[in-house]
């Protein structure tokens, strides 16, 4: 069925000859697939499921290892914590939610995951390049799908006029690196909590399942990127991120860095230069910002 529903997706809307038995054909309308039937010409998909479905994101992908396997749940604490279990599995599982309970961010911060108004989903890898370029590379290509107004804030977020639109955590269990991404999408102010609705924001779109396969296709990319042309990745990095050439100050348990941001090294740490010139290498991970 998902080499059936690729081809519905690939026609972009024109008629295509398949094979589709009725009830097939029934099972697919279920599922909130729309299509039009002609005698002589075939299917044409005229719109497709609101929902997230597995079958459905797979067979929008032609992916290298993101999306070799996915999984929707309609609701889990948080993805993160879903794939935790799972760390056995295949590199490139990704897992979404409609809802997360416990939703969260850096340093344990709960993340508002209204239930289907988002992308809220993680990755399952086993990069073989330092784990900050993971970050790195992911902000860009949520920077990329968002669209030209999309700016990235170190360590984690993708910004839109100066508001949060997406929040990155990696974690790492074993020898696996876990990227979670929360994407806000067709939220409305009153989908976040108060304190938030004033930082916050969300991208307008009419069809998520696309816009979430369009996300996987660009991390897949950046993924490669990462490990065999980093230097690429980190200059587009530079030229969106809205935390560069600032002074900062950044907290990492009690040691405590003020300075001038300057750049990423190979390895996807930040460079910030002390007043003194000394130059401090700072992983995202492990510290907390206090002032940009």
């Amino acid at each position: 069925m998902i080499a059936k529903i690729a081809a519905l997706h690939r026609s972009a809307g024109q008629f295509v000859r398949l094979d589709l038995p009725a009830v097939e054909l029934a099972e697919l309308q279920t599922l909130g697939y729309e299509i039009e039937t002609h005698p002589h010409f075939g299917y044409r998909l005229t719109n497709g499921p609101e929902r997230l479905m597995a079958d459905d994101l797979r067979a929008r992908l032609e992916t290298k290892v993101i999306g070799r396997e996915i999984l929707v749940f309609e609701e889990t604490t948080s993805t993160n914590d879903a794939i935790m279990r799972m760390t056995q599995a295949r590199e490139g599982l990704v897992v979404f939610a409609e809802s997360q309970t416990k939703g969260r961010g850096r340093h344990g911060r709960s993340w508002a995951s209204a239930r289907g108004k988002g992308l809220w989903f993680s990755v399952l890898l086993r990069p073989k390049f330092p784990l900050p370029r993971l970050t790195v590379a992911a902000s860009v290509a949520v920077a990329r799908v968002a669209g030209l107004d999309a700016k990235i804030k170190w360590p984690n977020d993708v910004t839109l006029d100066d508001r949060k639109l997406a929040g990155i955590l990696t974690e790492t269990r074993n020898d696996v690196a876990i990227l979670g991404i929360g994407l806000n999408v067709n939220c409305c102010d009153e989908d976040f909590p108060i304190e938030l609705r004033k930082v916050a924001t969300g991208l307008s779109c009419t069809d998520r399942p696309e816009m979430a396969a369009r996300l996987l296709i660009e991390l897949d990319v950046v993924y490669a990127q990462a490990a065999d042309d980093f230097l690429t990745i980190s200059a587009e990095w530079a030229r969106l991120c809205t935390t560069l050439g600032k002074q900062i100050v950044v907290r990492m348990g009690e040691h405590r860095i003020e300075g001038h941001a300057q750049a990423l090294d190979e390895d996807g740490a930040l460079l910030i230069r002390r007043d003194n010139g000394q130059i401090e290498r700072v992983l995202g991970a492990d510290l907390v910002v206090e002032r940009i």
